[in-house]
């Protein structure tokens, strides 16, 4: 099911990409292509599969954390975020999304997280 402000790469005979920004009743979807729209939801990634609220959480928490230059900070806030919103259930799927683009971090800086939380039986001994 689409949610407002999924991606739409390409539809039929449209090729721009855009987002769904309403859901009608009779099972259609409007698609608004202007380049604005398309990055108030996804402005740092691609966050089909989060519900409208989240899509906002999401581009609010990393907005916060890109006025910083340093790949490293940026890491290491992702980290951070991370951790706090692990102890809220119903934030899951923001920290999955939070989690890949920290992985894209750290490929780009080639760093890791100071200090990160991980549960005790998967430490190797």
């Amino acid at each position: 099911m689409a949610q407002i402000g999924d991606l739409v790469p390409k539809s039929g005979v449209y090729t721009q990409p855009g987002v769904v920004v309403d859901k009608r009743d009779d099972g259609n979807v409007v698609i608004d292509t202007e380049p604005l729209q398309v990055n108030k939801y996804h402005r740092y990634t691609n966050t089909t599969g989060l519900s409208e609220p989240e899509k906002n959480e999401f581009n609010k928490i990393l907005d916060q954390i890109y006025t910083k230059q340093d790949g490293t900070e940026r890491i290491n806030d992702i980290q951070t975020e991370i951790d706090r919103l692990k102890m809220d259930p119903k934030s899951r799927n923001i920290v999955q999304y939070l989690r890949n683009q920290q992985s894209f971090l750290i490929r780009d800086a080639r760093k890791l997280p100071q200090v990160y939380q991980t549960d005790e039986m998967t430490l190797k001994r």
